[in-house]
């Protein structure tokens, strides 16, 4: 036992003869169960009887979710997750905010650490639809995280990505220092994987800025070993070995042993790649002493590999004196290799035709679908023109109709007494002419978006939709300090306009988020609804241009598009990644080719 943790078992131990549970005794059980795990559990096993007698149903719950951690923590999951559940149903009954949602999260994290992947999903989701329900920010931005990382584990690393910004812009709304700290290190992981390295530096770096601010030395060296791997992957070893060197000294400063021993494999991968098979075997032994230490294994076979490696590194002076046997089976190897050029030669001719087809297909296929672009901007350019004509003729035909009689009826010589009246009603008539020409200046483009910028013309927009009652949306805007350039603030702003008037004619939802995040090398459009799914096949496949006009937009603005529905569920969400900066068209000339239905 640690002496830390013995002074806490002593102190804790002299407690037990008053024979109550208090705020005061889990607060000690937490500090002996951090200092060590074995000590902690003694404790627990004493006090479960009073516990499970005990009055008072919260001091009971944070008693069981104590102990639930605690067998998590010696590996005893059957004992932790009854724990656990005996703990989520206690907090249920007094009607708790946070509680339930953090052992729902315990619970999932529980399930994924046996490899039940759908019972952990499920408990994940509970909990978040718990912290939804409770309007539970710190819940929310945990259990978004928590599938993210679900979903890492699962190689979805797409969405995953989704999962893990949904739930930083959770925690930065709220300014949870530490569990950004841990956002930006799983954005920073899932970007390298994505192989957007620029972009897993960027949250690397916020990750280990965060980590320093909030004390967290361990997960600051946590950090700086993921970012050792991804150089590592990469092959900048010389990049990749200070990483690994400064991980190394604060794990061992921290005698953090489960750290220590992962970043001298690392080490070992490192000196291994770079030909020194001597220092890679060391790194590795000492790595197996650790890891033999605390999970009582060997791995004799990597270690035996390691050593064969540096065998044939010393075996390399003997096999050039066998140079000279080699030698007479050269004619034999000129043969072969003539041989095997020759299939060679014949292979590349035959892949180079193939390429050849492909690129004419791909060709043909991107002229098909330009072709079907312009027809759908023509198609959508004069379904706008016959609207606007309708407009115009319905509307101002029918008001210069009304002007056009209260002139006549002045000329005609009206009394003095009416003439009053001719005036107010020509002038009303002349205020909803303005009216109306404003509303069809605000279609055509609205003037906000010109002089203020994309994010104020989107508040505008949506303060224009909330303001029917119809449906809520909801404005999120991260990282947006400058203006982007025409092309892209037209139309980002436009596919969201044609985006939400889709979901207000179709998706039946109440509430709608639009969210704007750029980065230094990225900006990310989401728009997410609570309406009912669709096939979204039948969207792509359709006739109509709206969904042909958007990926029109995103195009310009070299962006992805992508789309995620299930028919029948619940909610939908439309994602576009386009790059921070690119070079595109006139913003006039784009409006005018791809002018939609708003």
């Amino acid at each position: 036992m640690k002496p830390t943790a013995l002074v806490t078992f002593l102190v804790l131990s002299s407690a037990l003869f008053a024979q109550k549970i208090d705020q005061e005794l889990l607060n000690k059980l937490t500090e002996v169960r951090k200092a060590d795990c074995d000590s902690a559990i003694s404790l627990i096993n004493q006090y479960q009887n009073l516990a499970i007698n005990h009055p008072e149903a919260e001091l009971k719950a944070e008693f069981f979710m104590e102990a639930g951690i605690t067998h998590y923590c010696l590996g005893n999951y059957d004992s932790a997750l009854e724990s656990y559940q005996l703990s989520l149903d206690l907090f249920k009954s007094i009607g708790s905010i946070s509680r339930p949602v953090e052992l729902l999260n315990l619970i999932g994290t529980l399930q994924k650490k046996q490899g039940d992947f759908d019972l952990a999903e499920k408990y994940f989701n509970e909990g978040l639809n718990y912290a939804l329900n409770k309007n539970d920010s710190l819940g929310i931005g945990n259990s978004l995280n928590n599938i993210g990382i679900l979903l890492f584990q699962q190689e979805k690393f797409n969405q995953s990505l989704v999962y893990y910004l949904k739930s930083t812009a959770v925690k930065s709304a709220i300014d949870d220092t530490i569990g950004l700290s841990y956002n930006y290190d799983n954005l920073g992981m899932n970007y390298a994987v994505l192989e957007k390295y620029d972009s897993a530096q960027f949250y690397f770096d916020l990750a280990t800025k965060y980590k320093l601010l909030i004390g967290d030395r361990a997960g600051y060296a946590i950090v700086k070993n993921n970012i050792g791997e991804m150089l590592l992957e990469l092959g900048n070893l010389n990049g990749a070995e200070p990483y690994f060197d400064e991980s190394l000294r604060i794990a061992r400063d921290l005698s953090y042993a489960e750290l220590e021993q992962h970043v001298l494999r690392m080490k070992s991968n490192l000196e291994e790649q770079g030909g020194d098979y001597l220092s890679a075997l060391s790194f590795y032994k000492d790595h197996i002493g650790i890891k033999d230490s605390l999970f009582n294994e060997r791995k004799s076979q990597q270690v035996a590999e390691l050593e064969t490696k540096y065998q044939t590194e010393k075996k390399e002076a003997e096999i050039q004196t066998q140079k000279a046997e080699i030698q007479q089976k050269n004619l034999f190897l000129f043969g072969a290799l003539g041989a095997i050029f020759l299939l060679i030669l014949l292979f590349i001719q035959h892949r180079q035709s193939s390429k050849l087809k492909a690129e004419k297909l791909v060709e043909a296929h991107k002229r098909i679908a330009r072709e079907a672009e312009i027809q759908a901007a023509i198609a959508s350019q004069e379904k706008e023109r016959s609207r606007y004509a309708r407009d115009l003729h319905d509307g101002f035909g029918q008001m210069i109709s009304i002007l056009n009689m209260n002139l006549q009826n002045l000329q005609k010589g009206a009394k003095p007494n009416e003439r009053q009246k001719v005036f107010e009603e020509s002038s009303k008539v002349i205020d909803d002419m303005y009216h109306e020409l404003k509303n069809i200046c605000f279609d055509l483009m609205p003037q906000t978006l010109i002089k203020k910028g994309l994010e104020s013309a989107l508040k505008e927009f949506v303060d224009r939709v909330n303001h029917t009652g119809k449906i809520f949306i909801e404005l999120n805007v991260f990282g947006l300090k400058d203006r982007l350039s025409e092309v892209q603030e037209i139309s980002l702003y436009r596919i969201s306009q044609e985006w939400i008037n889709n979901i207000l004619k179709y998706s039946n939802a109440t509430k709608v988020t639009l969210q704007i995040t750029k980065d230094d090398d990225e900006i990310t459009l989401l728009i997410e609804d609570d309406g009912t799914g669709f096939d979204k096949k039948l969207l792509i496949s359709g006739k109509g241009n709206g969904w042909k006009n958007l990926n029109t937009r995103a195009n310009l603005i070299k962006g992805e598009v992508e789309l995620e529905t299930q028919p029948g569920a619940k909610g939908n969400t439309l994602i576009i990644n386009a790059p921070a900066y690119t070079e595109s068209p006139e913003a006039d000339e784009v409006e005018q080719n791809t002018m939609e239905v708003v």
